[in-house]
């Protein structure tokens, strides 16, 4: 097995590392280029400087390199390297006046990756991405950014089995490329509390919740209610004062269980199901997806102990105006609503942003092949292939099923 290690570059290294930055934009062939790269990257003041680049070695020799840096002063350094490159260029300079820009302050931009032709394939590529990433969360840097060409569909694949996900796109050296993020903060995590944990279980660890979780973008942890109480036979609720009909849990074991959870980090709110509750809506659940940690405690039996809920409880969420037999429904729907809308959760971000309720307008009408079906067809607007009318006519549509349909979300 090949022996993989990585080393910090220093300025006998421009030259190699000139060559792989050329290489990664395609002109590694343009030997009047190369020379200027290598000046360039002999430099401490520019983005491609020795000085942002680690080299890795398989079995001692150098076999590729990663150009990376934070972007506090990705303008300046930008402005610097391409102004190098005109005065000594001329004609010949590539046109990078209308570049967008790739970075900025809080991110850690993975500038330029290459490994050699004879290295390929054995993974040394990745390896200096997860030395990028690594070097990102010691420095505690939010976001690993880069870039990858949007006709390039297998480094894609590369860095979404890396955690990262689509985040916008970009016009750089004359070409589309999509932006790519991963976070280095550690995932959302929600914690709920129940006395039915088999209720949630099979919720949790399927479709989308569970590519959630298996891309390390939230972390859902069942707690069972009985695992808490003191009482010998596992007992959590009780008679209630008063002598009305039913059965209340008890504070001890919901506040062993909150107490031990809390103590071990910090909880943005600590949320109770309950019917008469604040009414749950995607507004709401686009503030909690913003959340980093949340309870849900599901209400069950004739309610909780009055006292959790003046002492412990932060917030009080209702799904609906009815009653179910237990919270554990309302916090498999809270969620799913909350997890959905993280980004990268969902493949198409655009199309979690276009669902019913985000701007207060219930979705269009959507449609799909074949184009005429027993004599249905789809409206003509959508074959048109003319933008601009698409969205009009997605508008439209949306404003009048709203007003049919739900006049009173054109009241908030």
């Amino acid at each position: 097995m090949n022996n993989f290690s990585v080393r910090k570059a220093t300025i006998d290294d421009a030259a190699f590392i000139a060559r792989n930055v050329m290489e990664a934009v395609g002109h590694a062939s343009d030997e009047k280029a190369l020379k200027t790269m290598t000046r360039i990257c002999q430099r401490q003041d520019t983005l491609y400087s020795y000085t942002n680049t680690i080299i890795a070695m398989v079995d001692g020799v150098d076999a590729g390199s990663l150009t990376a840096y934070e972007g506090t002063n990705y303008r300046e350094k930008r402005q610097i390297s391409f102004s190098i490159f005109k005065e000594e260029m001329g004609d010949d300079a590539m046109d990078l006046d209308d570049m967008q820009d790739e970075t900025c302050a809080g991110e850690y931009y993975l500038d330029s990756l290459c490994v050699l032709p004879q290295f390929r394939k054995q993974g040394v590529g990745k390896y200096l991405l997860q030395q990028g990433i690594e070097y990102a969360k010691n420095q505690g840097i939010p976001h690993v950014v880069l870039a990858v060409e949007a006709q390039n569909p297998d480094a894609e694949r590369l860095y979404r089995s890396l955690g990262f996900r689509k985040a916008g796109e970009l016009f750089i050296f004359n070409g589309r490329y999509h932006r790519m993020q991963l976070d280095t903060t550690p995932p959302m995590r929600i914690d709920i509390i129940t006395v039915l944990p088999e209720m949630v279980e099979p919720f949790i660890h399927t479709s989308i919740l569970e590519r959630a979780q298996k891309r390390n973008l939230v972390e859902i942890h069942i707690h069972n209610l009985r695992d808490y109480t003191t009482d010998k036979h596992g007992r959590v609720d009780d008679y209630p004062y008063g002598g009305c009909a039913g059965m209340v849990m008890q504070c001890q074991p919901i506040d062993a269980c909150i107490s031990k959870l809390t103590s071990e980090r910090h909880y943005d709110e600590v949320i109770f199901t309950t019917p008469d509750g604040e009414q749950f809506d995607q507004p709401m659940a686009n503030s909690l997806s913003m959340a980093r940690n949340l309870i849900i405690l599901c209400g069950h039996f004739k309610g909780i102990d009055y006292r959790i809920r003046e002492h412990l409880i932060t917030k009080e969420v209702s799904i609906g105006d009815y009653v179910l037999t237990g919270g554990e429904l309302a916090a498999a729907v809270m969620t799913d609503a909350i997890v959905r809308i993280i980004p990268g959760v969902i493949g198409d971000e655009q199309s979690a942003l276009s669902d019913s309720f985000q701007d207060n307008l219930l979705a269009p009408p959507v449609y799909s092949r074949p184009a005429d079906y027993k004599g249905w067809k789809v409206p003509d607007v959508l074959l048109s292939g003319n933008e601009k009318l698409i969205r009009n006519w997605e508008m439209d549509q949306a404003m009048e099923r709203t007003q049919r349909l739900r006049p009173d979300l054109l009241k908030k």
